[in-house]
């Protein structure tokens, strides 16, 4: 194998539900720095979220966000930005709206990472914790005329009230994640930009560092993870999730509150 990347979703991968890194989580994550392995986050949270999250566990790293629409580096380079084209934008949006759904949707602006209809549907602790980087406004239809659109999601609704979108995201050939949601209660869609993975988010990464993807060790426990795991040339999947359901040959580390990840520095020979 080449010399190894390590590539890391955050939510009950790096971190548990609370949001904060072991110790001995975080020590590997230094002991990887040491021995000069680079380590990556790929995951569904917003890129100014998960940054501002790994800078309260003392983390520095550089993110891939939107499950893989944005990339930037830790001094906030972007090397990576894959939005919907405004066709597909409004295709998407239907998909929510036509079943009852107001979805928040993923921008880029220097103050606002997310756009809110004046009644959202999803949590309302989301939207809580979203306020300080969103903006509400009365058509979001009108809205994404002109802009870089990244993302729609609805977090933590009954699964049966998201099968209409879903459906509709699947028909349209839009990349989707469909999947319980770990912070509230309820499963929660996220809608991405045709042929946006993580997986996508890591090759540029590695183009931009002038890295092998063929090194790649890759750790997760979602469904959105699949992709980024499957093409790893070594994939680490959490015990008891829904990565190690689907990969049941891929090596299995703890989940994060018993430190599962402080074994990875091990498992490389470090």
């Amino acid at each position: 194998m080449s010399a190894p990347v390590v590539v890391t979703d955050l939510d009950g991968t790096l971190w548990p539900v609370d949001l904060v890194v072991r110790p001995g989580v975080r020590a590997a994550v230094d002991a990887l720095a040491d021995a000069g392995v680079p380590v990556l986050v790929a995951t569904a949270r917003r890129v100014r979220g998960a940054r501002e999250l790994l800078r309260d566990n003392g983390l520095a790293l550089p993110v891939v966000g939107l499950n893989g629409a944005l990339g930037e580096a830790v001094d906030g380079t972007r090397f990576h930005d894959a939005r919907f084209s405004h066709a597909d934008a409004a295709t998407a949006l239907s998909a929510f709206s036509d079943f009852g759904l107001a979805p928040c949707v993923y921008v880029d602006a220097p103050e606002v990472d997310v756009l809110l209809p004046p009644v959202p549907s999803t949590n309302p602790g989301h939207v809580e914790y979203l306020a300080p980087v969103s903006r509400s406004v009365t058509d979001l239809e009108a809205e994404l005329d002109g802009r870089a659109v990244y993302g729609f999601s609805v977090l933590g609704r009954p699964p049966a009230e998201l099968t209409g979108t879903v459906e509709a995201l699947d028909d349209a050939g839009i990349p989707y994640d469909f999947a319980p949601e770990p912070q509230w209660p309820g499963w929660s869609v996220n809608a991405m930009p045709a042929g946006v993975s993580k997986w996508a988010g890591v090759l540029a990464f590695c183009a931009a560092e002038g890295l092998s993807p063929d090194g790649v060790v890759a750790v997760g426990d979602g469904t959105n993870d699949l992709e980024m795991l499957g093409a790893a040339a070594r994939p680490l999947v959490i015990s008891g999730s829904r990565a190690a359901d689907r990969l049941p040959s891929a090596e299995r580390i703890e989940p994060p509150e018993d430190e599962g990840w402080a074994a990875i520095p091990r498992l490389l020979g470090l």
